[in-house]
C-alpha cells in the first residue's frame, strides 16, 4: 500500500486554518483537548467519499472506518495529508485531509497567506 503524501504547515493563523479546512474532505483539530475524528463526519466521508461502507452495513469502530478511509485515499491517490500548525500554539492545529482537486485552492490560500508547506 502506498503512503499518503503529508505536508506540513507552521504558523498558521486561525482563519487561514478555518478557511483550510472548508476544502478539506475531513479535518480534525489537534492538540491536548482534542482526541479524534467525529464520528458523524468518519461516516460521512467513508460512505459517501469513499465507498467505505455499504448500505445496510453495521458501522464499523472509528479506527476501522479511519484506516478504510486511508487506504483507500492512497489507492486512489485522490488526497493528500496537511498538518496545520495554529500561530502562536506548538501543540494545538489541524490535520486535513485534502482531495487533490482542491489542492490549487489550498496552496493560493496558503500562499496569499505567506505560508510554505514542507513535506
Amino acid at each position: 500500500m502506498s503512503r499518503l503524501p503529508t505536508h506540513h504547515v507552521y504558523d498558521v493563523p486561525p482563519e487561514i486554518a478555518r478557511s483550510c479546512c472548508a476544502l478539506a474532505d475531513l479535518y480534525q483539530p489537534f492538540g491536548p483537548r482534542f482526541q479524534s475524528f467525529s464520528r458523524p463526519e468518519l461516516l460521512r466521508v467513508a460512505r459517501d467519499v469513499f465507498d467505505c461502507i455499504t448500505q445496510g452495513q453495521e458501522p464499523q469502530e472509528d479506527e476501522e472506518l479511519v484506516d478504510c478511509i486511508m487506504q483507500k485515499a492512497a489507492e486512489q491517490d485522490s488526497h493528500q495529508w496537511f498538518m496545520l500548525q495554529l500561530s502562536g500554539n506548538i501543540v494545538q492545529g489541524f490535520v486535513l485531509l485534502v482531495p487533490n482537486k482542491k489542492l490549487a485552492d489550498l496552496n493560493e490560500t496558503l500562499s496569499a497567506a505567506r505560508l510554505k508547506t514542507s513535506v
